[in-house]
């Protein structure tokens, strides 16, 4: 429905005019017992001709006035009832869903003839619930609900009917939701247990190191074989490399088996867990589960040597020692059985100087030093050679003043991006007691950037406390204090914890000791771990002699699945996308091999990744109607099972939901009425029309 209502910008006044004109330009043409050429016409002639020219000529001066349109237009919606229906795999596990699914369409029907909407939402699509797959790896009911809610936002949404067994395994819980619309229930499933067993958990850490034991803990549910005895075990690469027995003592529950297994070779390393079955199990698609290990060379190390014994060293090593990956080994001159020359034969990832520069380390050592480790991390302090720490380090040289020492504390460099550091650790930091930095000038040799700054007192300075930077391709850093130790004491007296110290050294740490990949061509998966619902994404890199991203490359991409079976791909790289994407892999690991044509050179790029099967839908097959009848009693609707809809079919009939009414305005020039263009061509053309029968022009 749709009203128009004519409004003026300029003063309504204005058509008097408009008709005046009009009305003179008629009279004078038509109304004075004027001829035009030789030929006359009578009166009712010339009385038509001249009220078509009056209104044309009238028209036209209005829309010079520019008169304006107010256009209000009524929309009516019908009530919407959606059914939101749970299309997850452990609906179509428990039996046969067509049983349910005539019924659920035949209310629909009788909906639909009420004269509502009736829309359908699974958790992956709208289809109509006929041609619904029930499929879907994942049950996320208060997801599903608030999708709907967000969709239909403003609309006229009268009730949702839910149909699903209430079973949901990802997402919050749906009854902590809080819906704006009235939720019906319908039930499905079986809500008697089913006897069973399943591998309802493995717990195991997702890196271990090579020849290395690691543990593996699988969780076996037990529904309804109190007495039974099963074999949990574990295969790798077709063998079983693990077994134990075990009997259930009661009718439902969980026993967990340890497994205490042998990291042997280096990679991705895929272990299946499997609990035999037995008779009277209902299923035995959830007797096994997988787990994907990566397997390393080592951790990485990191060598501590210092002047002398200081509590620094041990607060160091217990931070960088909060990730698992590193281990720190410490020589203090003097007193460790030590030798510069273990640096090049042990190939530490980051040596740490603490105070040397200083006594008992001569220049030959130290040369050997610097120059073996992959990375350096000098700590200045009072027992430091500073002109043989100018000379050794490639970052800064300090130019001391008569051996004078300043105290400052920590500034956090907000715009330093070598990595990330939580707002919250950040104001830690920059509340840290003062240390004693040497006073003099700084002068910087190369470019560098500095982690934390200087402040004296309440001085925000720029002069640096902690700086990093690269000097021939190794990652240097200098920090101009020692007693750092006073900062993790100081936080864990204020906190309880000493989590912003060990994130600042264990994140430096991590920084300085990543080796940089200079490689030309990179092809990896932008996760070592997949599922099989979801495609594997590669990330390609090329890059030309001078290190400059290239792209409009063919690269050939070949995956090798723990079969033998290889799968051959090809993809040129642009600049708006260079991933490319592999669906509908089955579980396994697969190594790759990627190759490109550069410049008449072949470059090739190589790595493994897993795609793990999605199993969590077999996890649980016993249907919770319990939390549905708690959804529709706290919105206000309705609980029932499939087999008992017309409580629902009344609902709807017995009561009227009110159709809604949106009212919309626009303000439109009077020329954007199409109508108005036709009208004014149909008057030019009846006048020319007529006076050309009469034999006028």
């Amino acid at each position: 429905m749709q009203k128009i209502q004519l409004l003026f910008d300029s003063s309504p006044w204005l058509i008097i005019p408009s008709l005046l004109v009009g009305l003179a330009y008629a009279l004078l043409l038509y109304l004075k017992g004027k001829k035009l050429g030789t030929v006359s016409w009578g009166k009712t002639i010339n009385y038509v001709l001249a009220g078509l020219r009056f209104v044309l000529v009238t028209l036209l001066c209005l829309l010079v006035v520019g008169p304006f349109i107010k256009q209000i237009r009524n929309t009516i919606e019908e009530p919407i009832i959606v059914f939101a229906v749970d299309n997850s795999a452990s609906i179509q596990s428990v039996g046969d869903s067509v049983q349910w699914i005539s019924e659920v369409v035949a209310l629909q029907n009788e909906i639909q003839q009420q004269d509502y909407q009736v829309e359908t939402r699974s958790f992956s699509s709208s289809d109509a619930l006929e041609i619904i797959t029930f499929s879907e790896q994942r049950s996320d009911i208060e997801g599903l609900l608030s999708d709907i809610e967000t969709e239909y936002e403003g609309r006229n949404l009268a009730s949702v009917i839910l149909v699903s067994d209430g079973i949901y395994n990802e997402g919050i819980s749906p009854a902590y939701g809080s819906y704006p619309f009235t939720l019906h229930t319908v039930g499905v499933g079986d809500t008697v247990p089913k006897q069973d067993l399943k591998v309802s958990n493995l717990y195991f850490n997702k890196v271990a190191y090579q020849g290395n034991k690691f543990p593996l803990v699988a969780e076996i549910s037990n529904t309804g074989f109190s007495g039974e005895s099963v074999a949990v075990s574990v295969n790798y690469r077709g063998k079983t490399i693990a077994n134990e027995q075990i009997t259930f003592d009661r009718e439902r529950g969980i026993t967990r088996v340890e497994f205490l297994l042998e990291a042997s070779e280096e990679g991705m390393s895929h272990y299946v867990v499997a609990v035999g079955g037995l008779e009277a199990e209902f299923t035995k698609e959830n007797n096994v589960s997988h787990a994907y290990i990566e397997v390393i060379e080592g951790k990485e190390s990191i060598l501590l040597v210092a002047q002398s014994p200081h509590p620094d060293i041990k607060a160091l090593k217990l931070a960088i020692e909060q990730n698992k990956n590193y281990e720190v080994e410490t020589a203090i001159l003097g007193l460790t059985d030590w030798n510069p020359s273990i640096v090049a034969n042990s190939k530490f990832d980051l040596v740490i100087l603490h105070q040397i520069p200083g006594r008992g380390l001569n220049d030959t050592q130290l040369n050997q030093l610097v120059q073996d480790a992959n990375a350096l991390w000098y700590i200045v302090g009072e027992q430091s050679n500073i002109p043989m720490f100018n000379q050794s380090n490639g970052l800064l040289e300090i130019i001391r003043q008569n051996n004078e020492t300043d105290e400052v504390r920590p500034l956090f460099n907000t715009s330093f991006n070598g990595f990330q550091l939580e707002n919250d650790y950040q104001t830690i930091i920059d509340g840290f007691v003062p240390l004693k930095v040497p006073f003099g000038r700084i002068n910087f040799k190369g470019e560098n950037t500095s982690l934390l700054y200087r402040q004296v007192g309440n001085v925000k300075t720029s002069q640096p406390l902690l700086v990093t930077g690269e000097v021939d391709d190794k990652k240097q850093a200098v920090l101009l204090a020692d007693g750092i130790w006073k900062w993790r004491l100081q936080e864990y007296g204020k906190n309880e914890n000493t989590q912003a110290f060990d994130a600042l050294f264990t994140k430096l740490t991590q920084f300085l000791s990543a080796k940089e990949d200079k490689r030309r061509f990179k092809v990896y998966p932008v996760r070592s771990e997949f599922e099989d619902t979801e495609p594997v994404v590669f990330e390609t890199e090329i890059y030309n002699d001078i290190y400059e991203e290239v792209y409009g490359q063919s690269v050939n991409l070949s995956l090798t699945g723990e079969n033998g079976e290889e799968r051959n791909f090809s993809y040129i790289t642009n600049e708006n996308n260079t991933q490319y994407r592999i669906g509908n892999l089955p579980e396994g690991i697969y190594s790759y091999q990627a190759s490109v044509k550069l410049n008449d050179e072949q470059l090739t790029s190589s790595g493994e990744f897993s795609v793990r099967r999605l199993e969590i839908e077999n996890l649980n097959l016993t249907a919770n109607h319990d939390l549905l009848r708690e959804l529709a009693q706290t919105s206000g609707g309705q609980f029932t099972i499939a087999e008992e809809l017309e409580v629902l079919t009344a609902i709807f009939q017995n009561q009227k939901l009110q159709s809604k009414i949106y009212t919309s305005e626009a303000f439109l020039p009077i020329i954007n009425l199409k109508w108005l263009f036709f009208l004014l061509l149909l008057l030019v053309a009846a006048e020319w029309s007529i006076r050309k029968y009469m034999g006028s022009y």
